[in-house]
Protein backbone atom coordinates (compact mmCIF):
# COMPACT_ATOMS: atom_id res chain seq x y z
CA UNK A 1 0.00 0.00 0.00
CA UNK A 2 2.00 2.69 -1.19
CA UNK A 3 1.32 6.23 -1.78
CA UNK A 4 1.96 7.35 -5.58
CA UNK A 5 0.86 11.06 -4.97
CA UNK A 6 3.16 11.85 -2.66
CA UNK A 7 5.72 14.28 -4.24
CA UNK A 8 9.31 13.06 -3.72
CA UNK A 9 10.24 16.57 -2.00
CA UNK A 10 8.76 15.74 1.13
CA UNK A 11 10.98 12.47 2.15
CA UNK A 12 9.15 12.99 6.40
CA UNK A 13 5.25 12.97 4.92
CA UNK A 14 6.27 9.95 3.15
CA UNK A 15 7.89 8.17 5.97
CA UNK A 16 4.53 8.80 8.18
CA UNK A 17 2.51 7.43 5.14
CA UNK A 18 4.87 4.49 4.56
CA UNK A 19 4.58 3.72 8.40
CA UNK A 20 0.47 3.72 8.27
CA UNK A 21 0.47 1.28 5.46
CA UNK A 22 2.93 -1.37 6.80
CA UNK A 23 1.01 -0.79 10.91
CA UNK A 24 -2.30 -1.31 8.91
CA UNK A 25 -0.68 -4.21 7.41
CA UNK A 26 0.40 -5.86 10.49
CA UNK A 27 -2.43 -4.91 12.56
CA UNK A 28 -4.71 -6.83 10.27
CA UNK A 29 -3.77 -8.42 7.00
CA UNK A 30 -7.05 -8.77 5.44
CA UNK A 31 -7.99 -4.95 6.14
CA UNK A 32 -4.66 -3.91 4.57
CA UNK A 33 -5.48 -5.73 1.37
CA UNK A 34 -9.05 -5.25 1.31
CA UNK A 35 -7.89 -1.17 1.72
CA UNK A 36 -5.61 -2.03 -1.86
CA UNK A 37 -8.28 -3.49 -3.68
CA UNK A 38 -10.60 -0.73 -2.87
CA UNK A 39 -8.06 2.02 -3.69
CA UNK A 40 -8.25 0.62 -7.28
CA UNK A 41 -11.26 0.13 -7.40
CA UNK A 42 -12.14 3.89 -6.42
CA UNK A 43 -10.01 5.45 -8.38
CA UNK A 44 -11.25 3.53 -11.50
CA UNK A 45 -14.72 4.72 -10.64
CA UNK A 46 -13.48 8.27 -10.06
CA UNK A 47 -11.73 8.22 -13.68
CA UNK A 48 -15.52 6.81 -14.55
CA UNK A 49 -17.22 9.64 -13.14
CA UNK A 50 -14.65 11.72 -14.98
CA UNK A 51 -13.52 13.52 -12.21
CA UNK A 52 -10.05 15.19 -12.41
CA UNK A 53 -7.15 14.45 -11.56
CA UNK A 54 -6.04 15.83 -8.39
CA UNK A 55 -9.44 14.44 -6.89
CA UNK A 56 -8.76 11.12 -8.26
CA UNK A 57 -5.92 11.32 -6.50
CA UNK A 58 -7.32 12.47 -3.04
CA UNK A 59 -9.98 9.70 -3.53
CA UNK A 60 -7.66 7.00 -4.39
CA UNK A 61 -5.36 8.12 -1.24
CA UNK A 62 -8.42 7.78 1.53
CA UNK A 63 -9.24 4.83 0.13
CA UNK A 64 -6.08 2.88 0.49
CA UNK A 65 -6.47 4.25 4.35
CA UNK A 66 -10.09 4.36 4.62
CA UNK A 67 -9.94 1.20 7.39
CA UNK A 68 -6.77 2.56 9.15
CA UNK A 69 -8.96 3.45 12.31
CA UNK A 70 -9.07 0.00 12.79
CA UNK A 71 -5.91 0.28 14.59
CA UNK A 72 -7.50 1.47 17.28
CA UNK A 73 -9.68 -1.28 17.39
CA UNK A 74 -9.16 -3.99 20.04
CA UNK A 75 -8.12 -7.44 18.71
CA UNK A 76 -11.18 -9.04 20.92
CA UNK A 77 -13.80 -6.84 18.14
CA UNK A 78 -11.28 -6.82 15.36
CA UNK A 79 -10.16 -9.86 15.37
CA UNK A 80 -13.50 -11.90 16.03
CA UNK A 81 -13.71 -14.14 13.16
CA UNK A 82 -18.08 -14.20 13.99
CA UNK A 83 -20.70 -11.39 13.45
CA UNK A 84 -20.23 -8.46 16.38
CA UNK A 85 -22.73 -8.08 18.81
CA UNK A 86 -24.28 -4.76 19.35
CA UNK A 87 -22.02 -3.68 22.08
CA UNK A 88 -18.51 -4.77 19.52
CA UNK A 89 -20.47 -3.25 16.92
CA UNK A 90 -20.66 0.33 18.38
CA UNK A 91 -17.19 -0.07 19.30
CA UNK A 92 -16.38 -0.95 15.47
CA UNK A 93 -18.48 1.99 14.54
CA UNK A 94 -15.85 4.37 16.05
CA UNK A 95 -13.01 3.38 13.24
CA UNK A 96 -13.90 6.03 10.61
CA UNK A 97 -13.27 9.18 13.46
CA UNK A 98 -10.07 7.01 14.32
CA UNK A 99 -9.09 7.24 10.83
CA UNK A 100 -9.75 11.02 10.03
CA UNK A 101 -8.03 11.72 13.44
CA UNK A 102 -4.97 9.52 12.30
CA UNK A 103 -4.99 10.90 8.75
CA UNK A 104 -4.79 13.93 9.82
CA UNK A 105 -1.54 13.34 12.08
CA UNK A 106 0.14 12.41 8.99
CA UNK A 107 0.58 16.54 8.37
CA UNK A 108 0.04 16.14 4.60
CA UNK A 109 -1.36 19.65 2.98
CA UNK A 110 -4.21 17.46 1.70
CA UNK A 111 -4.47 15.44 5.26
CA UNK A 112 -7.98 17.97 5.80
CA UNK A 113 -9.95 16.67 2.94
CA UNK A 114 -8.69 13.21 2.63
CA UNK A 115 -9.28 12.61 6.21
CA UNK A 116 -12.97 14.09 6.09
CA UNK A 117 -13.16 11.54 3.35
CA UNK A 118 -12.13 8.74 5.33
CA UNK A 119 -15.00 10.05 8.38
CA UNK A 120 -17.56 9.73 6.09
CA UNK A 121 -16.84 6.55 4.37
CA UNK A 122 -19.92 4.63 6.23
CA UNK A 123 -22.07 7.31 5.88
CA UNK A 124 -25.39 6.26 3.81
CA UNK A 125 -27.41 7.95 0.90
CA UNK A 126 -30.68 7.72 2.47
CA UNK A 127 -29.05 9.08 5.70
CA UNK A 128 -28.79 6.14 8.37
CA UNK A 129 -25.15 5.85 8.00
CA UNK A 130 -22.61 6.98 10.59
CA UNK A 131 -20.83 8.77 12.27
CA UNK A 132 -22.71 11.99 11.52
CA UNK A 133 -25.99 10.74 9.60
CA UNK A 134 -25.09 12.65 6.48
CA UNK A 135 -27.59 12.28 3.77
CA UNK A 136 -27.63 12.45 -0.22
CA UNK A 137 -25.26 14.94 -1.59
CA UNK A 138 -24.35 16.55 1.92
CA UNK A 139 -21.67 13.67 1.90
CA UNK A 140 -18.63 14.35 -0.12
CA UNK A 141 -18.86 12.44 -3.80
CA UNK A 142 -15.73 10.56 -2.90
CA UNK A 143 -16.83 9.00 0.32
CA UNK A 144 -19.97 8.03 -1.16
CA UNK A 145 -17.50 6.83 -3.78
CA UNK A 146 -15.42 4.78 -0.93
CA UNK A 147 -19.24 3.84 0.50
CA UNK A 148 -20.15 1.35 -2.79
CA UNK A 149 -16.70 0.23 -3.80
CA UNK A 150 -15.95 -0.63 0.28
CA UNK A 151 -19.06 -2.89 -0.04
CA UNK A 152 -18.56 -4.13 -3.29
CA UNK A 153 -15.36 -5.73 -2.22
CA UNK A 154 -16.31 -6.82 1.45
CA UNK A 155 -18.85 -8.22 -0.50
CA UNK A 156 -16.95 -10.54 -3.23
CA UNK A 157 -14.33 -11.33 -0.54
CA UNK A 158 -13.40 -14.15 1.75
CA UNK A 159 -14.55 -13.34 5.33
CA UNK A 160 -14.67 -15.45 7.97
CA UNK A 161 -17.71 -15.99 8.20
CA UNK A 162 -18.85 -16.78 5.31
CA UNK A 163 -17.43 -17.34 1.58
CA UNK A 164 -16.76 -14.97 -0.85
CA UNK A 165 -20.75 -14.05 -2.45
CA UNK A 166 -20.86 -14.21 -6.66
CA UNK A 167 -20.80 -11.04 -8.90
CA UNK A 168 -24.39 -11.38 -9.70
CA UNK A 169 -25.76 -11.72 -6.33
CA UNK A 170 -23.56 -8.85 -4.65
CA UNK A 171 -24.95 -6.18 -8.08
CA UNK A 172 -28.25 -7.73 -7.12
CA UNK A 173 -27.72 -6.55 -3.29
CA UNK A 174 -26.51 -2.95 -4.49
CA UNK A 175 -29.35 -2.53 -6.63
CA UNK A 176 -31.69 -2.95 -3.92
CA UNK A 177 -29.57 -0.73 -1.69
CA UNK A 178 -29.95 2.41 -4.29
CA UNK A 179 -30.69 5.06 -3.38
CA UNK A 180 -30.24 3.12 0.42
CA UNK A 181 -26.89 2.43 1.20
CA UNK A 182 -25.71 4.03 -2.18
CA UNK A 183 -25.65 6.29 -4.77
CA UNK A 184 -27.71 5.21 -7.57
CA UNK A 185 -26.02 7.61 -9.77
CA UNK A 186 -22.78 5.91 -8.93
CA UNK A 187 -24.24 2.66 -8.63
CA UNK A 188 -25.08 3.18 -12.62
CA UNK A 189 -21.41 4.56 -13.53
CA UNK A 190 -20.10 1.56 -11.60
CA UNK A 191 -21.84 -1.40 -13.32
CA UNK A 192 -20.75 0.57 -16.55
CA UNK A 193 -17.21 0.08 -15.26
CA UNK A 194 -16.76 -3.73 -14.97
CA UNK A 195 -19.13 -4.27 -18.16
CA UNK A 196 -15.89 -1.77 -19.48
CA UNK A 197 -13.31 -3.19 -17.63
CA UNK A 198 -14.28 -6.42 -16.29
CA UNK A 199 -10.88 -7.34 -15.17
CA UNK A 200 -12.12 -5.09 -12.01
CA UNK A 201 -14.80 -7.09 -10.71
Amino acid sequence: MTDPYLSPASPALACSIDALSVSLQLRDAYTGHHCDRVGLLARSLARQCSLGAAQCDQIALAACFHDVGKIGIPDGVLLNPGRHDDAEQAIMRQHPEHGERIFLATGRPDAADVAGLIRAHHEAFDGSGYPDGLRGEHIPLGARILTLVDAWDAMTSDRPYRDAMDHGQVMRILDDASDGLVDPYLLGAFQALLKRVPALA
